[in-house]
């Protein structure tokens, strides 16, 4: 069953990560589209009218993925199971690293 959870929780990652970004870039831009390959999706565009916004968006983004997992990391930790604890310590790590990648383009930007 530990194992079942984890691998649920892995495939859900990838939605909070896609929908926390489909939620932020629906907030600064316009026409936001979710696009799949299948049963996953795979990415979010939309019309930003100013790149500035999209600069302190993307962190958001970083903060509502890392909630949301930190949320889902809490409950099964809570639950003992240790299969699923690992799959979602590990992405929420790997949501918290993005977060360099997020501030470094912000600082890029802001330094022209």
């Amino acid at each position: 069953m530990d194992v079942l959870i984890g691998s649920a929780i892995a495939y859900f990652a990838v939605w909070i990560y896609e929908l926390g970004n489909l939620a932020v870039l629906s907030a600064v831009g316009t026409q936001a589209a979710m696009a799949f390959l299948g049963p996953l999706p795979v990415g979010v565009s939309a019309v930003n009218p100013d790149p500035r916004l999209l600069a302190f968006a993307k962190p958001l983004q970083v903060l509502l993925c890392g909630a949301a997992m930190f949320g889902l990391l809490w409950s099964v930790r809570s639950k003992g199971l240790p299969v699923a604890t690992l799959v979602a310590s590990a992405t929420l790590s790997i949501y918290l690293a993005s977060s360099y990648w997020e501030v470094l383009s912000w600082v890029g930007s802001s330094s022209y």
